[in-house]
């Protein structure tokens, strides 16, 4: 038996610390999910998420483009709601989180689409493997939380890649190439820095 493992598995849009004009949320995860979508013989788009992760984001509503993000998420949280397939996709086959127990996301820009919408541009790191990934996400609303009373955002967000160009090949077959990604998220406001809340 090996030891509990507690690699991570990272998805990033650059962060670094908030400047003026900035807000720092942190994810809610109770109210977050990272779901990616998958052709199974072509009957169907089998589902997976990922049930434990972090994440933090700097974001200011007037101004889209400076948008950044940090998550992380532990990939034996991996969930297909089938212990076969969690346990075939966490080996060597697929996501070997032995080897590679990290994959990273880190923007390169943000590109304005909408008032309320931008697609971020970013590198993906994902078994050793680094590749260029557009996530589309757009930003639902913010205000305070009636339960909470915290300051909160919310975005979704997708993307598509292919696992073929991280290294990822085996049972293409059978399993689809390309992976659908789906992400809904709540931030709650961490830190202002030079703007009020309202």
């Amino acid at each position: 038996m090996h030891s509990v493992m507690r690699s991570a598995l990272i998805v990033a849009i650059v962060y670094s610390a908030p400047t003026p004009g900035q807000d720092l949320y942190r994810f809610d995860t109770v109210h977050t999910q990272i779901l990616f979508f998958v052709s199974h013989l072509g009957f169907s788009n089998s589902q997976g998420e990922f049930l434990k992760f972090n994440g933090e984001l700097v974001f200011n509503e007037n101004r889209f483009s400076d948008t950044r993000v940090m998550v992380t998420i532990d990939t034996e949280s991996l969930d297909m709601d089938d212990k076969k397939w969690n346990a075939r996709l966490k080996g060597r086959k697929y996501f070997d989180v032995d080897n590679y127990p990290k994959i990273r996301f880190i923007s390169t820009r943000i590109e304005p689409t909408g008032p309320k919408s931008a697609n971020v541009h970013g590198d993906l790191t994902m078994l050793g493997v680094t590749r260029p990934v557009v996530l589309s996400m757009g930003f639902n609303r913010a205000g305070i939380h009636p339960l909470s009373q915290k300051y909160v955002a919310g975005f979704s967000g997708n993307s598509v890649i292919k696992r073929s160009e991280f290294g990822m090949t085996s049972d293409l077959k059978w399993v689809g190439d390309e992976v659908h990604i789906r992400l809904e998220v709540e931030g709650v406001l961490e830190q202002k820095v030079g703007s009020s809340q309202q």
